[in-house]
């Protein structure tokens, strides 16, 4: 018997819409598959399994908030201790400049010692907006962090612009609260400034925020706390996450592995893969319902 014209326009309609996002789908999960790094990036140095809400580095030697219960860095490992100093208002200081956000949240820079005046071009970061950050080896770069997460950066030549807005994991989770931010304010040794967040794990900036890559080989994804620190041999960067304390030594040559859990592009190129699996079954249902409006002639059988 002869398959009716109309009918093998439906298949092939059908084969079509189903083959495209497949081999799509195929190219991006080629494209983004991850590659194991040759070592971990970032190091457990204490309390495995426990949650370290806050890392500090008080008078040189580093203080973790471990639960309820304080620890200090000794020789030998971590002792109990007083617990870290509350968290300073969100200031920092970079040569003669000082950057600060006010309670109502607007970016203030005193110079030499004068007064603290809004920066002009900065944004309104919200009220209780506390992220901030400036490496002295890059005079002039700031970034900051509004309430909502979305992190801003001053160039070098005073402009203010958007550098990042995290994308969700997926389609069901929410996107991560960027929790902290560190960078070297003491020490020209390195202009990156690094973000913590809660699911991402760690980013850095290395080009003053033109550009954020995630860099936590070896780290939980949910980091909690972040502190610069060069009172040691060798700078380095301590994070608090909810699975323990961890710690990465600056290296000479910048280096950053392939991460091994995938990456944020990855992410939301699996993201876009999901919505092409929903147009594929709203195709199929599409083909299914004209299949069923096909003429009555092309069901009869030629004479």
């Amino acid at each position: 018997m002869r398959v009716p014209r109309t009918r093998r326009r439906v298949a092939r309609g059908a084969r079509l819409l189903v083959a495209v996002p497949l081999a799509a789908t195929a190219l991006v999960l080629a494209a983004t598959a991850p590659a194991l790094a040759s070592a971990p990036w970032w190091q457990l140095a204490a309390f495995s399994g426990q949650n370290v809400s806050r890392v500090a580095v008080v008078q040189g030697r580093v203080t973790a908030l471990v639960g309820d219960a304080a620890m200090a860095q000794t020789s030998t490992g971590f002792v109990a201790a007083a617990a870290p100093p509350p968290l300073a208002p969100a200031t920092v200081t970079t040569g003669s400049s000082t950057w600060s956000i006010d309670a109502a949240g607007e970016v203030l820079v005193a110079q030499g010692g004068g007064a603290a005046r809004r920066d002009p071009g900065s944004p309104n970061l919200g009220a209780g907006a506390h992220l901030i950050a400036a490496p002295l080896a890059i005079p002039g770069f700031v970034v900051a962090v509004n309430t909502g997460g979305t992190v801003w950066r001053r160039a070098p030549d005073g402009g203010w612009s958007v550098s990042l807005a995290l994308l969700p994991a997926t389609l069901i989770t929410g996107t991560p609260a960027v929790t902290s931010i560190a960078g070297f304010n003491t020490s020209t040794v390195s202009g990156v400034v690094y973000i913590g967040t809660a699911g991402y794990g760690t980013l850095l900036t290395s080009d003053v925020g033109d550009d954020w890559v995630r860099a936590d080989p070896g780290l939980p994804d949910d980091v909690l706390s972040l502190a610069a620190d060069t009172s040691g041999a060798a700078p380095t960067i301590w994070a608090g996450t909810s699975q323990g304390l961890y710690v990465h030594q600056l290296r000479a040559v910048p280096y950053i592995p392939n991460y091994s859990g995938g990456s944020l592009t990855g992410k939301w190129l699996i993201t876009i893969v999901l919505c092409l699996g929903v147009i594929v079954l709203a195709g199929l249902a599409l083909v299914v319902w004209s299949n069923r409006r096909v003429p009555a002639e092309d069901h009869k059988s030629p004479t």
